[in-house]
């Protein structure tokens, strides 16, 4: 008890009102535009919301569309393995009080369920592990089975949290490492071509991007900067002056994912059919592209058709994939204010000790598309329309 956690919750409404743990709740929901709605055994429809209370948010099902303000009686259950502190909806809270649930079993030939009104609470003081419930030990017809822990969250004694620095991919060219915040604009640099080796923090002007599972967004480097990537865009990041970058949009489309190999930028959908989860449609049918492989040449994703240039963007993707497994320079372990561990090709280590990122200098480069000569076929008739604008 006293720790500090973080979770992800779910709202569930369809509950007894006298189930332990089991609140009105005054909220503000809002529908997850786009999502398509889940269809229970009786043909009843769940649509997905969000709802918001008081220093938290959830997810919730709910079998008519609703929005707005909202009493919603239920309890709250909540994801330990989803919860990245900062993220949209992950809440943090103090454990004040841990609470083991049991109920009465009641055991047909058909089923296994509970006598209503029978759950009985017990305190489990600073040691609940030993008490946490086995969820495969079903208990006999009358006899009482560990349900559930009811956690008792303070959502208002947390300490502020410090802005954080989440490493997702990372690039090496030389004695230049590149290193990519997960989700947030941010990008680190690591020059270690002198002694003391420096780092160079810079807030670049992207969007954020989901954090998922080492991030959506992909670096390559090369010997004047590197390309960062992701499937809404690609960009290229130069190295300019002492602790400056120039930054520069070169494309509104990226791909699935992104091949640097023998200086050359390919971005490459899946090329195989396939089955995915679609939020709005449920398990759909994939069909790649015509041309799944394109090239970037000057500004411009050129499409690949020739089968010699195909094989080689896609060894270039195994050898990356394959790299990842092994050894590779790449960020071992890094916290604020913690050494930061980098892997090198030859399978050691290395360890530099940073007090302070050094704050460097973005040159946001941004060409005005209504000048560009390639829209003159779309700016001209707005022009037209439009003299007095």
């Amino acid at each position: 008890m006293d720790d500090v956690i973080s979770v992800t919750l779910s709202l569930c409404s369809s509950t007894a009102t006298n189930e332990p743990g089991t609140t009105p709740h005054r909220v503000t929901v809002q529908p997850k535009f786009g999502d398509a709605p889940w269809a229970d055994r009786d043909d009843t429809l769940w649509w997905p919301f969000e709802v918001a209370g008081n220093g938290w948010t959830a997810t919730w099902r709910h079998h008519s569309p609703v929005a707005g303000l909202m009493h919603i009686a239920g309890f709250l259950t909540p994801d330990f393995h989803h919860a990245v502190p900062g993220e949209p909806g992950t809440v943090t809270g103090r454990v004040r009080r841990l609470q083991l649930v049991e109920q009465q079993a009641k055991v047909t030939h058909r089923a296994h369920g509970y006598v209503p009104g029978t759950e009985r609470l017990t305190d489990l003081g600073t040691s609940p592990d030993r008490y946490w419930p086995d969820w495969w030990n079903f208990a006999e017809d009358g006899q009482f089975e560990e349900r559930c822990i009811l956690i008792d969250l303070d959502l208002d004694s947390v300490p502020d949290q410090s802005p954080r620095f989440d490493a997702g991919d990372v690039a090496a060219h030389g004695s230049d490492i590149w290193i990519m915040d997960r989700s947030t604009p941010v990008l680190l640099h690591l020059d270690r071509s002198h002694t003391p080796a420096s780092l160079t923090e810079y807030l670049l002007p992207l969007a954020f991007e989901p954090p998922g599972y080492g991030g959506s967004r992909r670096l390559h480097a090369d010997s004047g900067g590197c390309w960062i990537t992701c499937p809404a865009e690609i960009v290229r990041c130069d190295l300019g002056g002492t602790r400056e970058v120039s930054i520069r949009r070169v494309t509104e489309d990226g791909g699935d994912f992104t091949v640097y190999v023998e200086g050359r930028l390919f971005a490459i959908t899946q090329p195989n059919p396939s089955m995915r989860i679609h939020d709005r449609y449920g398990p759909i049918r994939f069909d790649p592209e015509e041309f799944p492989f394109r090239e970037l040449v000057g500004d411009s994703l050129v499409r690949v058709e020739d089968e010699e240039t195909m094989a080689l963007a896609w060894e270039g993707r195994k050898q990356r994939g394959r790299q990842n497994q092994t050894k590779v320079t790449r960020v071992a372990e890094w916290a604020d204010n913690n050494p930061l561990t980098i892997c090198t090709p030859d399978g050691g280590e290395e360890t530099v000790d940073f007090d302070d990122r050094t704050p460097g200098r973005v040159n946001w480069v941004r060409p005005d598309p209504f000048n560009d000569p390639a829209n003159a076929d779309v700016v001209d008739p707005i022009a037209f329309r439009f003299p007095y604008s």
